[in-house]
C-alpha cells in the first residue's frame, strides 16, 4: 500500500488569498489554480481583469509542475535543445507549459500538488505562484497567512 499526501481545499483556498493579494499588489490580474497530488484542481480563482487564456494556463501550469515536480521556470531551462527536458513541450498531451507561472507545493520535503498563475509576464506569474505556495509552509508553521 502507498499513502500519498494531497493538498486539499482548505490550504488551496488559502493559497489563492495569498497569490491574489500578491497579483494585486503588483498589478497583475491573474488566474491562481491548485492542483493535487494526481494533477486535479483542487481551487481556481480568476481575478477581474485576468485574460480569458489564463484560466487553462494557469491549470496547465499547476499540471505540468505537479507532473513533473518541478517548477516551470526550472523545467525551461532543461527543455532547450540538448537539455534532459527538451520535447516536453510536446509531452503530456499538449498540456506541458515551459514558462514561469508553476509551482510544486512542498510539505515535509515531499510535492503535495501544484499552483499555477498566469495573467502577467512570465516573472510576475513566478512571483504569484510562489507567493501562493509559501502559504503552506506558514500554514503549517503556525503562522497566521
Amino acid at each position: 500500500m502507498i499513502i500519498v499526501k494531497s493538498i486539499g481545499l482548505e490550504d488551496a483556498n488559502r493559497i489563492i488569498e495569498k497569490a491574489i493579494a500578491h497579483a494585486s499588489r503588483i498589478g497583475s490580474p491573474s488566474t491562481i489554480a491548485v492542483v493535487d497530488i494526481g494533477g486535479a484542481v483542487v481551487a481556481q480563482a480568476r481575478m477581474d481583469g485576468a485574460s480569458l487564456s489564463s484560466v487553462a494556463l494557469a491549470y496547465n501550469k499547476a499540471y505540468t509542475s505537479v507532473s513533473c515536480k518541478l517548477a516551470t521556470s526550472e523545467i525551461a531551462k532543461i527543455a532547450q535543445p540538448g537539455g534532459d527536458f527538451y520535447g516536453i513541450a510536446n509531452g503530456l498531451d499538449g498540456r506541458a507549459i515551459i514558462f514561469p507561472g508553476g509551482v510544486p507545493l512542498e510539505l515535509d520535503g515531499q510535492v503535495v500538488g501544484a499552483v499555477g498563475a498566469s495573467g502577467g509576464n512570465g516573472a510576475q506569474d513566478d512571483e504569484v505562484a510562489r507567493a501562493g505556495a509559501s502559504a503552506v509552509s506558514t500554514a503549517r508553521s503556525g503562522e497566521t497567512t
